[in-house]
């Protein structure tokens, strides 16, 4: 793997940063970093391991931390055709989901954006495996991405009733999530942008 660049967000409706950096190898992408601050006024600090193929589905991610008083030690998993595992165990109810999405940070809305590739005005709509930070559990979440200029991404989740507005870098991954993280710093030498 060769590093290609970093991100630092800071968290908006509570305190809190997250530290990311992007790399890639012959065949793989993998977003790795670490979020602390706080979730619902609680601490919580998880690093994390997001490996992708080449066309930017999910294959393995590594979760390793605490959110108050809980141990956090995840080992998630998606095979060729789509079952997903935790530590090992089948979770059927997210079969067929290409995307993971991590709540507790934006670097996970990259793979969404860059998998699908889309050219603006073009929009999609994706079940993603959402860890759901209730019960640390994979759980179904149906998602739409429409990409409306090439830096401007509209998001809904519509089981959660949740609306956004994404402001995403060249290369995928957010600048700003309005109301929830902005970026402070970032520097790399990214290559294989998102332009449609």
């Amino acid at each position: 793997m060769t590093t290609r660049g970093y991100i630092i967000w800071r968290r908006l409706d509570e305190s809190g940063t997250d530290l990311c950096r992007i790399m890639r190898g012959d065949d793989a992408w993998l977003l790795s970093g670490s979020a602390t601050g706080l979730r619902g006024g609680a601490p919580i600090h998880l690093d994390y391991h997001v490996a992708c193929n080449a066309g930017w589905v999910t294959r393995k991610v590594r979760l390793l931390g605490w959110a108050d008083s809980r141990r956090i030690d995840l080992v998630i998993r998606r095979d060729d055709g789509g079952a997903w595992t935790c530590n090992g165990q089948p979770v059927r109810s997210v079969t067929g989901a290409s995307d993971i999405d991590l709540g507790f940070t934006p670097a996970t809305n990259t793979v969404a954006v860059r998998r699908n590739g889309l050219a603006p005005g073009t929009p999609i709509e994706t079940t993603a495996a959402w860890l759901d930070e209730a019960d640390w559990s994979l759980k179904p979440l149906r998602q739409i991405y429409r990409r409306v200029t090439n830096d401007r991404f509209e998001y809904a989740s519509p089981a959660n009733g949740f609306n956004a507005t994404l402001f995403m870098d060249e290369v995928g991954l957010v600048r700003d999530y309005p109301g929830l993280w902005t970026a402070i710093d970032r520097q790399g030498e990214f290559v294989g942008g998102i332009s449609g």
